[in-house]
């Protein structure tokens, strides 16, 4: 086995920001420069990463079947069995199937570092953050925050950038979501927050109706999604 993975963490400075979106594009990113990727959902309260990406009908294991998944989970097995996007396995949970355990989710996390896959957590508001959710920042090579250009935003960005300082996490940056409808600078908007902006969600017209139609997030190389993929591939 090669050296440990690593743990990227993304969570919105505020709800409905694309902070789902923009975890999905950063595992792509990477898995597309090489780094083997997994993406997790933690947001068990979200409507569900597997509806954003089309694979609800995947094969594959969730959280509910990985109940049992304690102590020395192997990850190369685990990776096997998941349900894939793009080439990216996804571990998510079933609509209505409650939030995975808290040992259970350290073990699962911790068996995929250990297999030398990254794993990129898709993380809930600070005020939804568990006991695990905390270790995890706690431990986490890069937390990424996502804000909206927005002045308002930028004042979210602000509370949630300390509480991810708060819990241990080391290495923050900033995705920002367009529009700007004040004219607010991406740039300006990291140096205010200290931050470094790794890349920036523009508006995706195709976007919702690829997500109606069930196709999930539109990744065609002229798409906002693959751009910021290919972004953050570079970034982190």
């Amino acid at each position: 086995m090669g050296p440990n993975g690593r743990v990227i963490a993304v969570t919105g400075a505020s709800g409905g920001v694309g902070a789902t979106v923009v975890a999905a594009a950063a595992a792509l990113g990477m898995a597309g420069r090489g780094e083997a990727t997994v993406l997790v959902d933690l947001d068990t309260a979200a409507p569900g990463v597997e509806i954003l990406l089309g694979i609800e009908e995947a094969r594959g294991v969730r959280w509910p079947e990985l109940s049992t998944a304690r102590g020395e989970v192997d990850g190369d097995a685990l990776a096997a069995a998941l349900p894939s996007w793009r080439g990216v396995p996804v571990v998510s949970g079933r609509r209505r199937s409650g939030p995975p355990s808290e040992d259970v989710v350290l073990d699962v996390c911790a068996g995929i570092v250990r297999s030398g896959r990254t794993v990129v957590l898709d993380l809930p508001r600070p005020s939804s953050w568990t006991g695990p959710v905390r270790a995890l920042l706690q431990g986490c090579d890069v937390a990424v925050l996502v804000t909206p250009l927005t002045f308002p935003g930028a004042a979210g960005a602000e509370l949630v950038r300390d509480q991810l300082v708060a819990a241990g996490a080391r290495d923050v940056r900033v995705v920002v979501r367009g529009p700007a409808p004040g004219q607010v600078d991406p740039d300006a908007l990291g140096a205010a927050l200290g931050l470094s902006v790794d890349g920036v969600l523009e508006r995706d017209r195709s976007l919702p109706g690829a997500v109606e139609r069930g196709d999930g997030l539109p990744t065609g190389r002229r798409n906002a999604v693959a751009r910021l993929a290919a972004d953050l591939g570079a970034a982190l």
